[in-house]
């Protein structure tokens, strides 16, 4: 028998500059789209100039986009990075008038629109900075802040559909409590029908379980680098100590001269590379053990209504929570230990070439590790807020019964 099945429209709004993470944004809808048409009667299309755009004429091409785009639909998810975008005859740029747009239906009607906007923060090669674009990105961003929206921000392709999935996820939900929809299950061969995701059901997905066991699995190799990270640190501080003590030594002796003072700089900078050469391949495991793990975690929390409001499904819940806040607990002070331990180098006086050349090493290495604690520790603030949705949903959910 046919399903009633209720179509959420978001709109993908970008300048030039974001092709390739228009197209990752794309990727992550129909992945949603495998399991929120079976959880809740949800489908998602996405609307973008590319698709719905087609040859005509108005005041502009702009203007002609803007006439034959819906303007009914229900997300807006707008990027930027260098670019504001290209000029039209009624605002700073496509981008920015495709924004405006959607902004004022939110005045008139904060439950019409919904408005995600991105900053992609990575950095960018200097030929290719237009400097008063990026003036005028800068000035739109600032701007976002005075009107009260709240945006995030991206370093790069991997963390973009993590924070996206997470968001989405979190929209829909609210919707769904919002317009009380009737999430009925859709039978199979409905889906296969619905464009973009015809040949979906053929892709190949983590099922719960298998997610439930990668979260676990990333989350001890993760604990277990830090550990690693937290050792080492702690060999390199006692030999710098060690260090600095020799170098104090020999500047107050009577008899001091640059040749030693040469040597135990030098011999400071080896335990400075040897800290960087054990450091360096640890990084990329890290960086993936954390990926994997918030993945991981994101997904689960995304199939879990596909198991029903148990008791034991809430245990799973909480459990993955918990290990969530167990790792946060350990990339706090870990984090704190390099940026302190980086503050400390960073003030060294240039000594020798040598010791500067390991200094520079150890401030780029330690730098990394501090940027992958930051998108760890967002990352599972982002799937904390999700999580706690879940978590406050199947309590109300039981007060209900």
């Amino acid at each position: 028998m046919p399903k009633t099945i209720t179509c959420i429209r978001i709109f993908i709004a970008s300048p030039s500059d974001l092709d390739e993470e228009r197209k990752v944004i794309m990727e992550v809808i129909k992945e949603l789209n495998i399991t929120l048409p079976q959880q809740y009667g949800i489908l998602i299309e996405p609307i973008s100039w590319e698709t719905y755009s087609f040859p005509g004429a108005g005041k502009d091409p702009q203007d002609v986009i803007n006439s034959q785009l819906p303007n009914d639909y229900d997300i807006l998810l707008c990027m930027f990075w260098s670019r504001i975008g290209t000029t039209t005859k009624r605002s700073k740029s496509g981008t920015i008038e495709e924004f405006e747009i959607a902004y004022k239906r939110w005045l008139d009607n904060n439950k019409a629109v919904r408005l995600m906007v991105y900053f992609k923060n990575s950095p960018i090669a200097p030929d290719k900075i237009d400097s008063q674009q990026f003036a005028k990105l800068q000035k739109f961003r600032k701007s976002l802040g005075d009107r009260g929206i709240f945006y995030s921000t991206f370093i790069n392709g991997e963390d973009l559909p993590q924070y996206v999935r997470i968001h989405l996820n979190r929209q829909i939900q609210e919707i769904i409590e919002e317009s009380k929809i009737n999430y009925s299950k859709v039978e199979s061969n409905y889906i296969s029908a619905m464009p973009e995701i015809g040949n979906m059901e053929d892709k190949e997905d983590d099922g719960f379980l298998d997610l439930i066991e990668k979260a676990v699995e990333s989350s001890g190799k993760a604990n277990e680098v830090m550990k690693s990270i937290t050792a080492a640190l702690e060999e390199l501080t006692r030999g710098t100590q060690q260090s600095s003590i020799d170098m104090e030594s020999i500047r107050g002796s009577a008899d001091s001269n640059i040749s030693a003072y040469k040597r135990t700089s030098n011999k400071q900078a080896e335990n400075m590379s040897d800290f960087v050469n054990k450091i360096k391949p640890e990084i990329p495991i890290l960086d993936n053990a954390f990926t994997s793990l918030l993945d991981s975690t994101g997904r689960t929390l995304i199939l879990m209504t596909d198991f029903g409001k148990t008791e034991e499904n809430y245990k799973q819940v909480k459990n993955a929570l918990n290990s969530l806040d167990d790792l946060k607990n350990s990339i706090i002070p870990s984090r704190e230990s390099i940026v302190r331990f980086k503050m400390s180098v960073t003030v060294l006086p240039r000594v020798t070439t040598k010791f500067n050349h390991a200094k520079h090493d150890l401030v780029a290495i330690s730098e990394k590790l501090i940027s992958i604690y930051d998108r760890g520790l967002n990352m599972i603030e982002e799937i904390n807020a999700v999580g706690t949705k879940v978590i406050e949903s199947w309590n109300n959910g039981k007060q209900g019964n």
